[in-house]
């Protein structure tokens, strides 16, 4: 009789086991989707970074290269004011037949710079004198590159139901928009 109770005793015992090892797995399978979430967001954003450096790369390069009109390349706008509104008139040269000149180059690789970073998600530029005390360097430029991370800042979630309250970048230009990311070079020519 010993031996006929412990048999019935341990009745319905394998099926708890099988219950509690499901949830475990479950909980297992949830954690490894979150970790998946998160190394995409992620993947994404170091992906915008790296365009943004690009992008940055790209018109430093063109400043080096034309420096004797590195007064020409100053687009001194905060976040809001970089529209595409801000662009510089296209010079209608360098093609065909037609040469620029230092100062025109230099208004045709803002455009295109410009234009360029429409690829970055809110993407906009400024490029800036550099100014230490009173004195303002005539040939540096520091440039920015601005885009909205909207991958962690995404508005009209419970984390951040309005654009007010997503944390501002302090590099870049001031006045500072929540959820906007900067990217910073200096360019010496």
């Amino acid at each position: 009789m010993l031996g006929h109770s412990s048999s019935k005793a341990q009745q319905g015992v394998t099926l708890i086991e099988i219950l509690v090892t499901m949830l475990i797995m479950a909980i297992g399978l949830l954690g490894t989707a979150g970790l998946q979430l998160a190394a995409t967001r992620y993947q994404q954003t170091a992906q915008i970074r790296s365009q943004a450096i690009i992008q940055a790369q790209f018109i430093a390069e063109k400043i080096k290269a034309n420096n004797s009109a590195a007064s020409t390349y100053l687009a001194p706008d905060a976040y809001a004011a970089a529209t595409l509104a801000a662009l510089p008139a296209d010079p209608n040269c360098g093609t065909g037949t037609s040469f620029c000149t230092a100062a025109q180059s230099a208004v045709k690789d803002m455009r295109d710079w410009r234009l360029s970073l429409q690829a970055l998600p809110g993407g906009r530029g400024s490029i800036m004198a550099v100014t230490v005390g009173a004195a303002t360097d005539p040939a540096t430029r520091q440039i920015v590159v601005m885009w909205q991370e909207k991958q962690q800042y995404e508005v009209g979630t419970a984390a951040t139901p309005n654009p007010d309250a997503a944390p501002t970048d302090p590099t870049c230009p001031a006045p500072q928009v929540g959820g906007v990311r900067c990217f910073t070079a200096l360019v010496t020519p």
